[in-house]
């Protein structure tokens, strides 16, 4: 079928219908973007005083936010599925203090040490008490001293996470050889439940597949050791250990403090 339009001749009925598809479609296209245009104006003017640089600095307000939301939720995802202990103690002032805690393992299934479980009770764990523990690590090379190794420590403000500095060999630090550092002498013999258990507690770590089941002991003076910036809040500890640049394992914790 076709259509005569005077001098012009004639025009087949399809290309005159894909030509008014065609015009409908740029008609829709315009008042689209005119609504969106008058929308945006609207939104400026009512939550930005009709500025532009406002505008720009809400909506760049909005993804930082939504960025560091999504950054905390990602640094935060191993703490969900891994096991979690709950600690409680009295400080040096005898205020009592919970610990929620869990762990997750940052290296791979080559590193030389490798913690497959660990996990505390009962809930919650006194420090000045007994604790029941299961553990099995696998360490597939003898760790001989030196070893090096590097911990970084943050805390939670806000939504922000916040490095906490080396004080006092605590905190954010490197460590030439963790071995000088270890609380137990080697002219002395290693304490329980080290020897009940057949665990290291020195270097160097011997080669072996350690397994503790369900057993309890006790941890008499352990509140000595923690830092006092270990106040109420939500803590993310990494730590990476070397043998002459080889990573012989890495480990984060996630801890959650509060009185």
């Amino acid at each position: 079928m076709k259509i005569q339009f005077g001098d012009k001749g004639e025009v087949s009925w399809d290309v005159l219908l894909e030509a008014l598809d065609k015009e409908q479609y740029l008609d829709q296209r315009h008042q689209q973007e005119n609504c969106c245009r008058k929308c945006l104006r609207n939104f400026q003017y009512r939550c930005c005083g009709g500025s532009w640089l406002s505008l720009v600095f809400v909506v760049s307000v909005v993804i930082c936010s939504q960025a560091f939301l999504f950054l905390y939720l990602l640094s935060t995802w191993g703490a969900f599925y891994t096991p979690a202990g709950h600690l409680v103690y009295n400080d040096t002032l005898g205020k009592l203090h919970h610990v929620h805690f869990s762990w997750s393992n940052c290296g791979d299934s080559l590193d030389p040490i490798q913690l497959k479980q660990l996990r505390v009770s009962p809930d919650p764990v006194p420090l000045n008490g007994n604790i029941t523990l299961d553990l099995n690590c696998l360490v597939t090379e003898t760790a001989n001293a030196p070893i090096s190794a590097d911990f970084e420590v943050e805390r939670r403000i806000f939504w922000l996470w916040v490095k906490i500095p080396c004080l006092d060999g605590l905190g954010s630090c490197h460590y030439n050889d963790v071995c000088e550092v270890i609380p137990f002498p080697p002219s002395e013999p290693c304490p329980d439940p080290f020897p009940r258990f057949k665990l290291p507690c020195r270097c160097p770590a011997l080669k072996g597949h350690y397994i503790v089941k369900n057993s309890t002991f006790s941890v008499p003076g352990i509140v000595s050791y923690l830092p006092s910036w270990l106040i109420s809040g939500d803590y993310y500890v990494h730590g990476v250990a070397y043998k002459n640049s080889t990573r012989l394992g890495c480990y984060s914790v996630y801890a959650s403090v509060s009185y």
